[in-house]
């Protein structure tokens, strides 16, 4: 059930795979063995226009969005699994970041064919 959105400076595209990248994420979360790998799902989004850091440089953010009921040690553990990956991709970007969210179950709706 995990969504897990990663956005980053469309001008990344030149150094670095996103499809691999996506990829690689989605792999990381996985091996948590937090979430059976069915129901992980995985994006990602270009920016073309922003402002990170006074010299404008690259950044890679993602953003875990989880329903409520994990314990803060799993949180973590799902971050540092994703953050890592990031940092393995996105050598030499100034900025990567990670934050995990916890959804409202009464508030998130789903149709799957699964």
């Amino acid at each position: 059930m995990p969504h897990l959105v990663i956005e980053y400076a469309h001008k990344l595209e030149d150094k670095v795979s996103i499809s691999a990248l996506v990829s690689a994420a989605q792999e990381a979360l996985s091996q948590t063995g937090l979430f059976a790998p069915h129901t992980i799902k995985t994006r990602a989004l270009p920016y073309h226009h922003f402002i990170a850091g006074e010299k404008g440089g690259c950044f890679v953010h993602a953003e875990v969005r989880l329903l409520e009921g994990r314990n803060e040690q799993e949180r973590e553990a799902v971050s540092s699994a994703v953050f890592n990956c990031l940092c393995q991709f996105a050598d030499g970007v100034p900025a990567v970041t990670v934050e995990v969210r916890e959804m409202d179950p009464g508030c998130y709706s789903k149709r799957l064919p699964f």
